[in-house]
């Protein structure tokens, strides 16, 4: 039996002094009504304020694929505290560090370092305008590349909202934006090669850059053709028009080389995130030599801050990207996805429900009552049906398994490198029972 009451009152006390009682808009959990306080972790566990234990599906939205206090990471964070937290000064072991991911990353021939991906997008499209002399960037509906104001359009957009699908709508995600940065933005629908081609070869002479998350895992899991991969990259280059991968979430995900290596697809610039650090706050901005060195002090295109390339997650990312390189690290990342994402739809299938699941690597993500067979871009699966999602959550946390929720819309769940195999038996003999109080309400 779950417990509530110490989190409830949590709640009502945080609630006084934290906006919603949260750090962050994406911590209000809309299946549990409220914020979760943990007070622990542990390898694949979490334990929160009223001692439940959980076993962990969020894995700190994809920035724990390590999951909590690994080793590798705790003793290099250990280092770090022992060096005197460094803070805004340069060590060995920042430059270590981009030499790792310059030998890893098809597209990193030099790096610079952020807190957020959000700061790394925003620096990565600067540069690229900088590079370029243009000023337009293209993104896909349903592509999310964190919270500064030109890329905060049409992410999740309501139907009525998006417009037609061959010339969708620059809808803007959050209030308060200036209205003419929309000049700025152009979007397209996702996996869609004859219209991706028009409007770049339209509009070449204005815009700097096509930004995509190239697995966009940020609607659950959808992965392009690797034909429509190779043909961007054609398209783009073609027309003198930069290509980022914002891998912010897909990042170490498949392999060491990232998505970009997964499709044999280079692109000139990449942010890299998420499960980078352990769970620290760094990202990483990578890309070819001539683009790179248009950032100060060689070029104008200005980067920095005091909090940038912190010694604390720097140590834990040069433990981390040490662990990524283990030849047993993938196998394992595989194994349990393949028995997760297997059972799943085994499950789902079984049952009187229209569910699915979509995974590649450490990441996935439910469709409810979605009509078409394969999710390919955002309008597929845009009608997902929230309540029964969000009950899905709710009935899977009262069985101790912990799924965010983002307002009942597909979204990325995941595991780590210290789950186990026995972990994902128990997930799926706790789904297979939430599977049928769900029939009950919704079969």
């Amino acid at each position: 039996m779950i417990k509530h009451e110490r989190g409830d009152k949590l709640y009502a006390s945080a609630k006084e002094y934290l906006v919603a009682g949260g750090s962050a808009s994406a911590r209000w959990n809309f299946a549990l009504k409220r914020p979760l306080y943990f007070e622990e972790g542990q390898g694949s566990r979490l334990k929160d304020v009223d001692g439940n234990e959980l076993i962990d599906m969020c894995c700190s939205h994809g920035g724990s694929i390590f999951g909590h206090r690994h080793p590798a990471i705790v003793t290099a964070i250990q280092k770090a505290l022992d060096m005197g937290i460094l803070c805004s000064y340069e060590t060995e072991y920042q430059s270590e560090l981009a030499r790792k991911i310059c030998e890893m990353v098809p597209a990193a021939e030099l790096c610079r370092y952020t807190c957020s991906g959000t700061e790394a997008t925003m620096h990565a499209l600067r540069v690229a305008r900088d590079f370029t002399g243009k000023d337009v960037i293209l993104k896909f509906e349903g592509h999310f590349h964190g919270y500064h104001d030109y890329v905060q359009y049409s992410w999740a957009p309501s139907l009525e909202e998006a417009g037609p699908y061959g010339s969708p709508n620059v809808v803007p995600f959050a209030g308060g934006m200036p209205d003419g940065l929309k000049e700025y933005v152009m979007i397209l629908p996702f996996n869609n090669l004859e219209l991706l081609e028009r409007a770049v070869k339209r509009n070449r002479d204005k815009l700097a850059a096509v930004i995509l998350e190239p697995i966009n895992y940020n609607i659950g899991c959808v992965v392009p053709d690797v034909e429509y991969m190779k043909a961007l990259r054609r398209i783009t280059k073609e027309n003198e028009v930069l290509l980022i991968f914002d891998e912010i979430l897909s990042a170490f995900r498949t392999g060491p080389g990232c998505a970009q290596e997964y499709f044999n697809v280079t692109p000139d610039l990449c942010t890299i995130g998420k499960c980078v650090a352990g769970g620290t706050p760094l990202s990483v901005i990578a890309g070819k030599r001539e683009i790179m060195e248009h950032m100060a002090p060689i070029g104008k295109s200005t980067h920095s801050g005091t909090y940038t390339g912190h010694l604390i997650p720097v140590m834990a990312a040069n433990a981390a990207v040490d662990e990524i390189r283990k030849p047993d690290f993938y196998r394992h990342i595989y194994t349990l996805a393949d028995k997760l994402y297997t059972g799943l739809n085994q499950i789902f299938s079984r049952s009187k429900l229209n569910v699915k699941i979509q995974g590649l690597g450490a990441r996935f993500g439910f469709y409810f009552d979605v009509k078409k067979e394969v999710v390919r871009e955002y309008r597929d699966c845009a009608e997902n049906n929230t309540e029964m999602n969000l009950k899905f959550y709710e009935l899977m946390f009262e069985r101790n398994v912990y799924y965010h929720d983002y307002g009942g819309k597909p979204c990325h769940h995941g595991f780590s490198i210290q789950h186990t195999e026995k972990d994902i038996e128990e997930v799926l003999d706790r789904s297979e029972d939430a599977v049928k109080s769900l029939e009950k309400l919704y079969g």
